[in-house]
């Protein structure tokens, strides 16, 4: 039997999308187009704290109060985002997140999906929803399959790197940049961890290529660990072949048996 045919689906107001209710309780989206979902469908949540700020060091660091940046490719419904901004404030840890999503939920969309039922503090994704509403939409892509990677065809017109500032809290900026990820200028900046989040290489293959996976190499800093779901054995390969050091270990409870963690030594 098809256990996710058994989760409930609820309407999104994003007609390309629907929203699924995981395993854990926890709430994500469904692409109609492709079946990609945004989330392990056996726990949204679960598997975020886990693959991306436990795996990566990010939740330890900041913990320790330790200033931190971080760089996701492929924001999707902010999880990620909203659960480090939330930990970086409640340790008063310095934080620079930067995200790239050339398709940005808008904030009807995310409120959709209960994220102050994420975060130890609903303050940060009240003032995340009030923040998004207020920034002006520019024309964005047909296909939000196309999660950080413009659509095949489609010029990358000015208006396709802009850059929106969220400051969530004293000493924590998030930088969002709807910019196509293979177009992305990364002016050198290094970063202590990566969210590589984009949709399964089936869906987004160029994302998951070499030359992307080498930019991603050198923009970590030493001991830096780029973190995803995605165990393929071609994936891995490409990242051994820019350098990394990597390694599959035990996925989430209930959800994936491995997942992945790439460090640069």
């Amino acid at each position: 039997m098809n256990q996710r045919a058994n989760r409930v689906r609820l309407p999104c107001q994003d007609p390309t999308l629907e929203i699924e209710v995981t395993d854990d309780g926890s709430r994500t989206l469904i692409q109609k187009a492709t079946g990609d979902s945004y989330h392990s469908s056996s726990g949204a949540i679960t598997e975020t704290r886990q693959v991306y700020l436990q795996n990566s060091g990010v939740a330890e660091r900041l913990s320790t109060g330790q200033a931190t940046r971080v760089l996701e490719i492929g924001l999707g419904t902010g999880m990620g985002m909203f659960l480090t901004v939330d930990q970086a404030i409640k340790h008063r840890a310095p934080l620079d997140y930067v995200a790239l999503d050339y398709h940005w939920l808008s904030a009807n969309v995310v409120r959709e999906l209960a994220p102050e039922s994420w975060v130890d503090n609903p303050a940060v994704v009240a003032d995340y929803i009030q923040w998004r509403s207020s920034v002006t939409d520019l024309q964005f892509p047909r296909d939000p399959s196309q999660s950080g990677h413009l659509p095949s065809g489609e010029s990358a017109e000015p208006k396709s790197t802009s850059v929106y500032r969220w400051h969530a809290g004293e000493h924590q900026v998030v930088q969002i940049q709807r910019v196509d990820a293979l177009r992305w200028r990364h002016e050198g900046r290094c970063f202590d961890a990566i969210y590589f989040d984009p949709f399964a290489p089936d869906t987004n293959a160029e994302l998951w290529q070499t030359p992307l996976l080498a930019v991603m190499y050198k923009l970590l800093n030493t001991d830096g660990r780029l973190v995803t779901y995605c165990v393929k054995r071609e994936v891995r390969d490409r990242l051994t072949a820019v350098g990394f050091d990597v390694r599959k270990i035990r996925g989430p409870k209930g959800g994936k048996r491995e997942v992945l963690v790439a460090t640069r030594h």
